[in-house]
Protein backbone atom coordinates (compact mmCIF):
# COMPACT_ATOMS: atom_id res chain seq x y z
CA UNK A 1 0.00 0.00 0.00
CA UNK A 2 1.00 3.45 -0.81
CA UNK A 3 2.65 5.33 1.99
CA UNK A 4 1.42 8.93 1.04
CA UNK A 5 -1.18 10.33 2.29
CA UNK A 6 -4.65 11.32 0.56
CA UNK A 7 -4.16 14.26 -1.92
CA UNK A 8 -6.65 16.30 -3.65
CA UNK A 9 -7.05 14.84 -7.29
CA UNK A 10 -8.30 16.26 -10.54
CA UNK A 11 -11.74 13.67 -11.74
CA UNK A 12 -10.42 11.19 -13.89
CA UNK A 13 -11.69 10.08 -17.61
CA UNK A 14 -11.37 6.07 -16.68
CA UNK A 15 -14.43 4.54 -16.18
CA UNK A 16 -14.74 3.01 -12.43
CA UNK A 17 -14.96 -0.74 -11.97
CA UNK A 18 -17.70 -0.13 -9.03
CA UNK A 19 -18.89 3.61 -7.52
CA UNK A 20 -20.67 3.77 -3.84
CA UNK A 21 -21.76 7.17 -2.22
CA UNK A 22 -21.48 8.04 1.20
CA UNK A 23 -23.37 10.63 3.76
CA UNK A 24 -23.74 11.05 7.37
CA UNK A 25 -25.39 12.97 10.34
CA UNK A 26 -28.57 14.15 8.15
CA UNK A 27 -30.20 14.57 11.10
CA UNK A 28 -33.90 15.34 9.78
CA UNK A 29 -36.08 16.71 12.32
CA UNK A 30 -39.28 19.20 11.87
CA UNK A 31 -37.88 21.22 14.02
CA UNK A 32 -36.47 25.20 14.02
CA UNK A 33 -33.02 25.95 13.29
CA UNK A 34 -30.65 26.04 16.31
CA UNK A 35 -27.25 26.15 17.74
CA UNK A 36 -25.16 23.54 17.77
CA UNK A 37 -23.49 22.14 21.54
CA UNK A 38 -20.72 25.18 21.14
CA UNK A 39 -22.30 27.32 18.87
CA UNK A 40 -20.23 27.43 16.22
CA UNK A 41 -22.73 25.74 13.67
CA UNK A 42 -26.31 26.25 13.05
CA UNK A 43 -28.05 22.71 12.97
CA UNK A 44 -30.66 23.30 9.78
CA UNK A 45 -33.01 20.52 10.99
CA UNK A 46 -35.57 21.05 8.17
CA UNK A 47 -32.87 21.64 5.41
CA UNK A 48 -31.51 18.17 5.57
CA UNK A 49 -34.50 16.90 2.84
CA UNK A 50 -33.09 18.79 0.39
CA UNK A 51 -29.51 17.97 0.80
CA UNK A 52 -30.53 14.89 0.82
CA UNK A 53 -32.76 15.69 -2.50
CA UNK A 54 -29.48 17.36 -3.79
CA UNK A 55 -27.51 14.39 -2.84
CA UNK A 56 -29.35 12.22 -4.83
CA UNK A 57 -29.50 14.42 -8.28
CA UNK A 58 -26.57 14.41 -8.22
CA UNK A 59 -25.96 10.50 -8.39
CA UNK A 60 -28.70 9.70 -10.70
CA UNK A 61 -27.14 12.26 -12.93
CA UNK A 62 -23.70 11.43 -13.43
CA UNK A 63 -22.15 9.85 -16.03
CA UNK A 64 -20.94 6.56 -14.27
CA UNK A 65 -23.68 5.37 -11.50
CA UNK A 66 -23.72 4.62 -7.81
CA UNK A 67 -23.80 0.94 -7.09
CA UNK A 68 -25.11 1.50 -3.69
CA UNK A 69 -25.09 4.27 -0.85
CA UNK A 70 -23.60 4.01 2.74
CA UNK A 71 -25.55 6.12 5.38
CA UNK A 72 -22.85 6.37 8.29
CA UNK A 73 -25.56 6.99 11.36
CA UNK A 74 -27.60 9.86 12.48
CA UNK A 75 -30.97 10.05 10.07
CA UNK A 76 -33.07 11.59 12.55
CA UNK A 77 -32.77 13.67 15.08
CA UNK A 78 -33.18 12.65 18.42
CA UNK A 79 -35.65 15.90 19.04
CA UNK A 80 -38.47 12.76 17.10
CA UNK A 81 -38.42 10.31 19.48
CA UNK A 82 -39.51 13.76 22.24
CA UNK A 83 -41.76 14.70 19.24
CA UNK A 84 -43.21 11.25 19.14
CA UNK A 85 -42.31 11.64 15.36
CA UNK A 86 -39.60 8.98 14.90
CA UNK A 87 -41.54 6.67 12.51
CA UNK A 88 -43.19 9.14 10.55
CA UNK A 89 -39.35 10.88 10.24
CA UNK A 90 -37.78 8.36 9.40
CA UNK A 91 -40.01 8.05 6.63
CA UNK A 92 -40.14 10.81 5.45
CA UNK A 93 -36.15 10.75 4.77
CA UNK A 94 -36.14 7.80 3.73
CA UNK A 95 -38.27 8.61 0.74
CA UNK A 96 -35.51 11.25 -0.27
CA UNK A 97 -33.63 8.63 -1.02
CA UNK A 98 -35.73 7.53 -3.46
CA UNK A 99 -35.37 4.44 -5.27
CA UNK A 100 -31.69 4.06 -4.56
CA UNK A 101 -30.82 0.15 -3.80
CA UNK A 102 -29.21 -0.93 -1.64
CA UNK A 103 -28.46 1.63 1.22
CA UNK A 104 -26.39 0.18 3.55
CA UNK A 105 -27.39 2.32 7.53
CA UNK A 106 -24.95 2.10 9.90
CA UNK A 107 -26.44 3.40 13.67
CA UNK A 108 -25.08 6.45 15.17
CA UNK A 109 -26.13 7.42 19.02
CA UNK A 110 -29.45 9.24 17.23
CA UNK A 111 -30.90 5.85 15.65
CA UNK A 112 -30.81 4.32 19.40
CA UNK A 113 -32.51 7.57 20.95
CA UNK A 114 -35.48 7.30 18.41
CA UNK A 115 -35.80 3.56 18.74
CA UNK A 116 -34.65 0.18 20.97
CA UNK A 117 -32.15 -2.07 19.30
CA UNK A 118 -34.75 -4.65 18.53
CA UNK A 119 -37.00 -1.94 17.38
CA UNK A 120 -34.17 -0.96 14.62
CA UNK A 121 -33.14 -5.05 14.27
CA UNK A 122 -37.02 -5.19 12.45
CA UNK A 123 -37.24 -1.94 11.09
CA UNK A 124 -35.81 -0.52 7.74
CA UNK A 125 -32.35 0.25 8.95
CA UNK A 126 -31.58 -3.39 9.19
CA UNK A 127 -28.91 -3.84 6.51
CA UNK A 128 -27.38 -7.27 7.62
CA UNK A 129 -27.72 -10.31 8.40
CA UNK A 130 -27.85 -10.26 12.22
CA UNK A 131 -29.31 -13.84 12.32
CA UNK A 132 -25.78 -15.20 14.20
CA UNK A 133 -24.68 -11.79 15.94
CA UNK A 134 -28.12 -10.43 16.87
CA UNK A 135 -28.41 -7.49 18.61
CA UNK A 136 -25.26 -6.41 16.72
CA UNK A 137 -26.05 -4.94 13.14
CA UNK A 138 -22.22 -5.23 11.09
CA UNK A 139 -21.44 -6.77 8.35
CA UNK A 140 -19.35 -7.55 5.13
CA UNK A 141 -19.65 -5.63 1.83
CA UNK A 142 -18.23 -7.82 -1.45
CA UNK A 143 -18.09 -4.58 -3.68
CA UNK A 144 -15.51 -5.62 -6.56
CA UNK A 145 -13.11 -8.11 -6.89
CA UNK A 146 -10.70 -7.77 -4.71
CA UNK A 147 -11.79 -5.20 -2.28
CA UNK A 148 -14.77 -5.22 0.25
CA UNK A 149 -16.29 -2.76 2.92
CA UNK A 150 -16.64 -3.72 6.74
CA UNK A 151 -19.21 -1.85 8.41
CA UNK A 152 -18.88 -2.34 12.12
CA UNK A 153 -21.52 -2.03 15.04
CA UNK A 154 -19.75 1.23 17.06
CA UNK A 155 -23.26 0.84 19.89
CA UNK A 156 -23.09 -2.37 20.24
CA UNK A 157 -21.61 -2.05 24.06
CA UNK A 158 -23.22 1.06 24.67
CA UNK A 159 -25.97 2.92 27.06
CA UNK A 160 -28.54 3.78 23.88
CA UNK A 161 -31.43 1.79 22.97
CA UNK A 162 -31.40 -0.71 25.44
CA UNK A 163 -32.83 -1.91 28.70
CA UNK A 164 -31.11 -1.26 32.04
CA UNK A 165 -31.42 -4.74 32.90
CA UNK A 166 -29.01 -5.81 30.06
CA UNK A 167 -25.71 -7.32 30.31
CA UNK A 168 -24.32 -4.68 27.87
CA UNK A 169 -25.60 -1.97 29.62
CA UNK A 170 -24.37 -3.13 32.74
CA UNK A 171 -21.12 -3.54 31.27
CA UNK A 172 -21.49 -0.28 29.54
CA UNK A 173 -22.34 1.61 32.76
CA UNK A 174 -19.40 0.09 34.70
CA UNK A 175 -16.69 1.22 32.25
CA UNK A 176 -18.26 4.81 32.09
CA UNK A 177 -17.90 5.01 35.85
CA UNK A 178 -14.42 4.61 36.34
CA UNK A 179 -13.57 7.32 34.22
CA UNK A 180 -16.67 9.79 34.42
CA UNK A 181 -17.49 10.10 37.70
CA UNK A 182 -20.04 12.66 37.13
CA UNK A 183 -24.03 12.25 38.02
CA UNK A 184 -25.02 12.51 34.59
CA UNK A 185 -22.66 10.29 32.88
CA UNK A 186 -23.19 12.39 29.52
CA UNK A 187 -21.66 15.19 31.05
CA UNK A 188 -17.70 15.35 30.31
CA UNK A 189 -16.45 17.63 33.33
CA UNK A 190 -13.66 16.67 34.94
CA UNK A 191 -12.58 14.51 32.10
CA UNK A 192 -9.31 15.82 30.44
CA UNK A 193 -8.50 14.55 26.86
CA UNK A 194 -9.07 11.25 25.10
CA UNK A 195 -10.59 10.50 28.16
CA UNK A 196 -13.55 12.97 27.07
CA UNK A 197 -14.68 10.36 25.26
CA UNK A 198 -15.98 8.44 28.34
CA UNK A 199 -19.58 9.69 27.90
CA UNK A 200 -23.22 8.72 27.30
CA UNK A 201 -23.26 9.56 23.17
CA UNK A 202 -20.71 7.41 22.17
CA UNK A 203 -19.97 3.48 22.65
CA UNK A 204 -17.64 0.55 21.98
CA UNK A 205 -17.34 -3.23 19.91
CA UNK A 206 -18.05 -5.91 21.93
CA UNK A 207 -15.56 -8.69 22.09
CA UNK A 208 -17.45 -10.78 19.69
CA UNK A 209 -17.03 -8.08 17.70
CA UNK A 210 -13.27 -7.54 17.74
CA UNK A 211 -13.29 -10.95 17.28
CA UNK A 212 -15.32 -10.95 14.34
CA UNK A 213 -13.69 -7.87 13.09
CA UNK A 214 -10.01 -10.02 13.00
CA UNK A 215 -11.36 -12.59 11.49
CA UNK A 216 -12.75 -10.84 8.51
CA UNK A 217 -9.23 -8.99 7.76
CA UNK A 218 -7.50 -12.08 8.33
CA UNK A 219 -9.51 -13.44 5.50
CA UNK A 220 -9.49 -10.48 2.89
CA UNK A 221 -5.82 -10.60 3.62
CA UNK A 222 -5.27 -14.07 2.77
CA UNK A 223 -6.95 -13.36 -0.21
CA UNK A 224 -5.26 -10.40 -1.14
CA UNK A 225 -7.96 -8.05 -0.50
CA UNK A 226 -7.89 -4.80 0.34
CA UNK A 227 -10.57 -3.02 2.81
CA UNK A 228 -12.57 -0.03 3.66
CA UNK A 229 -14.33 -0.47 7.37
CA UNK A 230 -16.86 2.24 8.19
CA UNK A 231 -18.54 3.21 11.30
CA UNK A 232 -20.29 6.02 12.79
CA UNK A 233 -17.86 7.04 15.95
CA UNK A 234 -14.35 7.67 14.40
CA UNK A 235 -11.78 5.13 16.02
CA UNK A 236 -8.68 7.75 15.87
CA UNK A 237 -8.17 10.38 18.45
CA UNK A 238 -6.68 12.84 16.04
CA UNK A 239 -9.82 11.56 13.53
CA UNK A 240 -12.34 14.19 15.19
CA UNK A 241 -13.56 16.07 18.44
CA UNK A 242 -12.06 14.63 21.67
CA UNK A 243 -15.53 13.90 23.03
CA UNK A 244 -16.58 11.84 19.80
CA UNK A 245 -14.19 9.16 20.19
CA UNK A 246 -14.72 4.96 20.60
CA UNK A 247 -14.82 3.88 23.75
CA UNK A 248 -12.60 0.82 22.96
CA UNK A 249 -10.30 2.28 20.18
CA UNK A 250 -6.91 1.20 21.26
CA UNK A 251 -8.51 -2.30 20.81
CA UNK A 252 -9.53 -1.63 16.95
CA UNK A 253 -6.69 0.47 16.03
CA UNK A 254 -4.43 -2.65 17.33
CA UNK A 255 -6.43 -5.14 15.38
CA UNK A 256 -6.14 -3.09 12.12
CA UNK A 257 -2.36 -2.36 12.79
CA UNK A 258 -1.71 -6.02 12.80
CA UNK A 259 -2.91 -6.80 9.54
CA UNK A 260 -0.34 -5.26 7.28
CA UNK A 261 -1.13 -3.78 3.58
CA UNK A 262 -5.08 -4.67 3.94
CA UNK A 263 -6.72 -1.81 5.56
CA UNK A 264 -6.92 1.20 3.22
CA UNK A 265 -9.33 3.65 5.73
CA UNK A 266 -11.60 3.97 7.81
CA UNK A 267 -14.75 6.19 7.25
CA UNK A 268 -16.55 7.76 9.88
CA UNK A 269 -19.77 10.55 10.64
CA UNK A 270 -20.69 11.64 14.45
CA UNK A 271 -17.66 14.36 14.45
CA UNK A 272 -19.63 17.06 13.01
CA UNK A 273 -17.04 19.25 11.79
CA UNK A 274 -14.82 16.40 10.01
CA UNK A 275 -11.37 15.33 9.87
CA UNK A 276 -8.63 13.57 8.16
CA UNK A 277 -5.45 11.42 9.45
CA UNK A 278 -3.10 9.44 8.03
CA UNK A 279 -1.73 6.75 10.84
CA UNK A 280 1.54 5.67 11.27
CA UNK A 281 0.43 2.19 9.59
CA UNK A 282 -0.23 3.93 6.57
CA UNK A 283 -4.60 4.00 7.47
CA UNK A 284 -6.55 6.99 6.28
CA UNK A 285 -9.09 8.09 9.29
CA UNK A 286 -11.86 10.15 7.05
CA UNK A 287 -15.00 12.06 9.13
CA UNK A 288 -17.25 13.46 6.98
CA UNK A 289 -18.87 16.82 7.70
CA UNK A 290 -22.58 16.62 8.90
CA UNK A 291 -24.95 17.03 6.46
CA UNK A 292 -27.47 19.00 9.51
CA UNK A 293 -24.82 21.39 9.84
CA UNK A 294 -24.68 22.51 6.07
CA UNK A 295 -25.06 26.58 5.32
CA UNK A 296 -27.64 26.92 2.94
CA UNK A 297 -25.74 27.08 -0.46
CA UNK A 298 -23.67 23.79 0.47
CA UNK A 299 -23.39 20.06 1.15
CA UNK A 300 -21.79 16.91 2.11
CA UNK A 301 -21.25 13.88 0.96
CA UNK A 302 -19.05 11.74 -1.27
CA UNK A 303 -18.55 9.18 -3.60
CA UNK A 304 -15.91 6.79 -3.93
CA UNK A 305 -14.84 5.62 -7.61
CA UNK A 306 -12.83 2.32 -7.35
CA UNK A 307 -10.19 2.14 -9.94
CA UNK A 308 -7.87 -0.74 -10.51
CA UNK A 309 -4.84 0.85 -9.12
CA UNK A 310 -6.39 3.58 -6.80
CA UNK A 311 -9.38 4.68 -5.68
CA UNK A 312 -10.87 8.48 -5.37
CA UNK A 313 -13.01 9.50 -2.73
CA UNK A 314 -14.52 12.30 -4.64
CA UNK A 315 -16.12 14.93 -2.19
CA UNK A 316 -18.93 17.86 -3.02
CA UNK A 317 -19.03 20.77 -0.31
CA UNK A 318 -17.72 20.91 2.45
CA UNK A 319 -15.81 17.40 1.59
CA UNK A 320 -12.38 17.24 0.20
CA UNK A 321 -11.70 15.09 -3.12
CA UNK A 322 -9.09 12.35 -1.85
CA UNK A 323 -7.10 9.84 -3.67
CA UNK A 324 -5.70 6.19 -2.17
CA UNK A 325 -3.31 4.08 -3.88
CA UNK A 326 -4.19 0.35 -3.85
CA UNK A 327 -0.27 -0.57 -4.79
CA UNK A 328 1.39 -2.35 -2.18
Amino acid sequence: MATTAITETDSTDLTPIVSFGLITDIHYANKDDCWNYSKTFLRRYRNSLNLVDQACNYWLNRIHPISFIIQLGDIIDGSCQTNETSTDDLKLILKQFRNFTPIYHIWGNHELYNFTRNELLNGPLCSFDTKNISPGHYGTLFVCPNLRVIAIDTYELSLLGIDKNNENYIKAMNLLKEYNKNENVNDPTGLEGYQQRFIKLNGALTQKQLSWLKEELMKAKHLHEKVIIVGHIPIHPKAGDELALLWNYEDILDILWTVDNTVLAYIAGHSHEGAYFYDEKNIHHLTLHAIVECEPDTNAFATVHVYKEFLIIQGVGRVGTYRIDLSN
